[in-house]
C-alpha cells in the first residue's frame, strides 16, 4: 500500500504545520510521508518550541518551506491540510482554492481551523497556557484524521 503524501499549511512561518509534522511523524513513523509548509519565510517563534520542547519534540526555528517552493518543486499530495485561524486569515481560503493547481487534482483538501500562537496575549503564563491548548488541539486533530485514514498510531 503506497503511503499517503500529506502537506500541513499555515499563515506566516509555519508553526503549526510544523506541529502537526513532526507529531504525525512521532504517531506514525514510517506509515506516512508528511511535509509542512508556511507563507512566509523567517523564523518560528519561541512559544510553539517551548511548549513542543516540553514534550520532548524539537523543532526548528527555521520556517519551513513555503508553499511556493514546493509547487516550483512539482510536489504532489494526496491531503493538503491547512491550520489556519479562520477568524484572522484571508490567505488560507485563496490558497486552498488553488490547491488542484498547486499539487494535484487528486489531493484532498482539509481546513482545521487553529488559532495562531502570534494573537495569544496575556502574562507569560496565560500565554504558555494557550500555546499549550493550541498544541494539544493539533495533535488531537491529527489523531482523528489518523484513524479516519486507517492509520495506526504509536504512542508517545
Amino acid at each position: 500500500m503506497k503511503k499517503p503524501r500529506i502537506l500541513f499549511v499555515c499563515t506566516y512561518r509555519g508553526a503549526r504545520g510544523m506541529i502537526a509534522e513532526k507529531f504525525a511523524k512521532k504517531l506514525a513513523p514510517g506509515k506516512i510521508d508528511v511535509y509542512s509548509a508556511g507563507f512566509e519565510p523567517g523564523t518560528i517563534g519561541a512559544l510553539p518550541i517551548a511548549v513542543m520542547k516540553e514534550i520532548g519534540i524539537d523543532i526548528p526555528v527555521n520556517a519551513a518551506k513555503s508553499v511556493f517552493a514546493r509547487y516550483k518543486d512539482k510536489e504532489m499530495f494526496d491531503y493538503v491540510i491547512t491550520l489556519c485561524s479562520q477568524e484572522t486569515t484571508e490567505q488560507c481560503p485563496i490558497f486552498m482554492i488553488n490547491v488542484d493547481t498547486l499539487y494535484s487534482r487528486k489531493s484532498k483538501r482539509l481546513t482545521w481551523s487553529i488559532p495562531d500562537f502570534i494573537n495569544i496575549k496575556g502574562t507569560e503564563e496565560e500565554k504558555e497556557n494557550e500555546a499549550r491548548k493550541i498544541r494539544d488541539q493539533i495533535k488531537d486533530k491529527l489523531l482523528k484524521f489518523l484513524s479516519q485514514i486507517g492509520i495506526e498510531v504509536d504512542e508517545f
